[in-house]
């Protein structure tokens, strides 16, 4: 907001009391002075409640943690005008042709629709253009806040980011020997004095080590799908689609391209129908049994999952092996680095916090 704009918003508060009562119904907070606008707002608490919905939709039966996200959305567009007032006082500059690459980034979203599958440039613009009107922003405005956007990522890259050091390798080992401690106890205790949120991490990364120290397979896939509520003829066709698909490798056709053909998982189909590594005690039962009783190459007749039928080929097969430090190590010095900017990053804004003067009016419910 230019200076003008915040003068202009500062004298409507001053006004008359009816007047700055019509002002705070727009806001759901100001901060120095600036308002954060309703509408800002509700964008955001809409996209956080559409994740919810898609993740964990039995959490919004809760209404606790209904109101907690509704809280916490409205503290990280405190935070971010804090970032956006630091970056003009540091002097912070996002380039014009900066702003064009993160509008580019985006609108290349609208490019594959929900099921991956490409659109025309004039249905992707559309898309977009849909988005924005959902969102009630014009172009124009859509691209002022992305570039309020930029500014915030580019003060905590430049002001604490950069500033983090990297861990030593000394840091990397005791926190290595950390997690194989805790994955060689059997216990799901944690060492005392660790906070809940330094649990969670340390079970993570125990988890993480676990499974890539697991006997695992890497995998091909051709999938044919199947509703939960799918008729009985609609699983026939579905089967003998597989089936012929089926015949088609047997006959020599290559794997990669009859995935990338007939695979309706539009992910792994755009790689060949690689969908990574599978590792025992992780897959689906139906899927895990047949992956890891094939050899290198080999090819399995249609295997009914709980998504439809899937045709798999294994590619690597690799044994159970004991965490070595050095295997990890590179992961290891990315999460500690993380660890300490986090850390860093809530001192930087518990600091603009306690020097800003914030006002909340967050309505109802």
């Amino acid at each position: 907001m230019s200076n003008s704009n915040r003068v202009l918003v500062l004298a409507l508060l001053l006004a008359a009391p009816g007047a700055r009562a019509a002002m705070i119904e727009d806001t759901v907070a100001v901060v120095n002075g600036t308002p954060i606008l309703l509408s800002e707002y509700q964008k955001e608490i809409t996209s956080a409640l559409e994740y919810w919905s898609k993740t964990q939709p039995a959490a919004l039966s809760n209404p606790a943690l209904v109101q907690r996200l509704r809280e916490s959305t409205l503290e990280e567009l405190i935070t971010r005008e804090l970032l956006v007032e630091q970056a003009d006082r540091d002097k912070v500059k996002i380039r014009e042709r900066e702003l064009d690459a993160a509008v580019d980034d985006i609108q290349a979203r609208f490019k594959k629709d929900d099921q991956g599958r490409p659109l025309s440039d004039k249905d992707a613009q559309t898309a977009f253009q849909a988005q924005l009107k959902g969102e009630g922003l014009d172009y124009d405005t859509f691209r002022q806040r992305l570039l309020r956007q930029l500014k915030a990522r580019k003060e905590i890259e430049e002001e604490v980011k950069q500033k983090v050091p990297p861990p030593t390798e000394a840091e990397e080992r005791a926190y290595f020997d950390q997690i194989t401690a805790y994955i060689a106890s059997g216990s799901t205790d944690l060492p005392k004095g660790m906070s809940e949120d330094e649990g969670a991490a340390l079970r993570q990364a125990a988890d993480q080590v676990k499974q890539l120290s697991a006997e695992r397979v890497r995998v091909e896939r051709i999938l044919i799908r199947l509703a939960p509520n799918a008729s009985d003829n609609e699983r026939r066709r579905a089967l003998k689609t597989a089936e012929d698909i089926k015949k088609q490798l047997d006959g020599g056709a290559d794997f990669a391209q009859l995935a990338r053909e007939d695979s309706e998982d539009p992910e792994s189909a755009a790689r060949g129908g690689d969908i990574g590594f599978v590792m025992r005690g992780v897959a689906p039962p139906a899927l895990e049994k047949a992956v890891f009783s094939m050899d290198v190459g080999q090819t399995s007749a249609p295997i009914l999952t709980e998504i439809g039928y899937s045709i798999l080929r294994v590619t690597e097969k690799h044994a159970a092996e004991k965490p070595e430090f050095d295997r990890f190590k590179n992961d290891l010095a990315n999460y500690l680095q993380q660890v300490a900017f986090h850390k860093q990053l809530e001192v930087f804004v518990k600091n603009l916090r306690d020097k800003a003067v914030i006002e909340r009016h967050l309505p109802p419910a």
